[in-house]
């Protein structure tokens, strides 16, 4: 007897879908994407409204607001290097910093969004373009050649040890990619003994 219901059911539905598919299509279609989803939505909007003005927010377009929001994915990595800045005992033509650059031409696509990440907390370029960036350049202080490179996020600031080991572009690269495959936060984990 279930069989021979759960049959009925699936040639009615059937039959309904036919005849009415469009309607049915756009019923489910509704349901999925706006219905189902009232509720949190209003939540969302709720709290999106009181941190943006919606005169504001309705002065954009849809593809302009998100720029905004998230970001951008326009990386120009010449106007990055030419922004930075160095402090203390590192300039343009410092050793470690020819190598710096040399490593990081060599990355990939992404390695040089995690680098970014790394040093900004966002992996998306600000709305403002890559000209908004001001990476910042010192020496990592009481460092060796086992520290890896350092950010601080806020100040868009890499703190870079100086490596000596031999070859020193593969001690960097190590280093560089240990730091930014590695990232778990902003703050350094601390190792005790024993």
């Amino acid at each position: 007897m279930q069989m021979w219901r759960n049959q009925l059911e699936l040639l009615v539905s059937f039959v309904i879908l036919c005849l009415n598919r469009k309607e049915f299509v756009d019923a489910f279609v509704d349901y999925a994407f706006n219905k189902s989803v009232e509720g949190a939505f209003e939540a969302f909007k709720r709290g999106f409204f009181k941190v943006c003005d919606i005169d504001v927010v309705e002065f954009f377009q849809p593809e302009e607001l998100q720029a905004v929001m998230v970001g951008q994915e326009n990386y120009d990595w010449e106007v990055f290097k030419q922004n930075t800045i160095y402090e203390g005992d590192y300039h343009a033509s410092h050793p470690n910093i020819i190598i710096f650059w040399e490593v990081f031409e060599k990355l990939t696509a992404e390695e040089k969004k995690k680098f970014f990440l790394f040093l900004t907390g966002c992996d998306r370029v600000p709305f403002l373009g890559m000209e908004s960036i001001k990476m910042r350049v010192a020496l990592l202080p009481d460092a060796t050649e086992i520290h890896l490179p350092e950010a601080l996020t806020c100040h868009c600031l890499l703190l870079l040890p100086i490596y000596r080991r031999y070859p020193v572009d593969r001690t960097m690269q190590t280093r560089l990619l240990q730091a930014i495959n590695h990232n778990r936060g902003f703050q350094k984990k601390l190792h005790s003994r024993g």
